[in-house]
């Protein structure tokens, strides 16, 4: 049940990264980051490189999936959607990499607490969307999506 409350709260927050100044933001915001983190100590508290491989695998996997769950959706706004879809190539350049599909080099065993850092870093810093912010409803939608889709 934790993880997937963590894996939900994250799913919220890469997509609402970029809302500023509403309310509760920042108790989102921080709900956001220590989603982050605990992907990233559980990463770190685990010593098999397979088991570190599968959470990172587990997680981009259901954030992927939530979030082209969510940017196929009609009732999306084309802004929202361009949000939706940066965030979604994120998270499937993580993928690659990890994997080391055509043109990435595969993440090492050796580097895969590092490479959860990475994520952590790339997702809290980075811009979502050049700016595009998302809908009270597309927040509602992503949610529902992402606790519907972890079951």
């Amino acid at each position: 049940m934790n993880r997937f409350l963590q894996v939900v709260a994250l799913g919220i927050f890469a997509a609402t990264a970029p809302l500023k100044a509403s309310p509760g933001s920042a108790m989102l915001e921080e709900r956001y980051k220590a989603a982050l983190n605990d992907m990233v100590q559980e990463v770190r508290n685990t010593p098999d490189p397979a088991a570190k491989r599968q959470i990172l695998e587990h997680f981009i996997t259901h954030m992927s999936q939530g979030l082209e769950k969510a940017e196929a959706m009609q009732s999306i706004s084309e802004q929202d959607r361009a949000s939706l879809h940066s965030v979604l190539g994120k998270f499937y350049a993580y993928d690659s990499e990890l994997k080391g599909m055509p043109g990435f080099a595969p993440v090492a065993d050796a580097n895969l607490d590092g490479f959860a850092g990475y994520i952590q870093q790339g997702m809290e810093q980075a811009p979502v969307g050049g700016g595009i912010y998302l809908s009270g409803g597309a927040i509602i939608i992503i949610l529902l999506i992402l606790l519907l889709l972890i079951r």
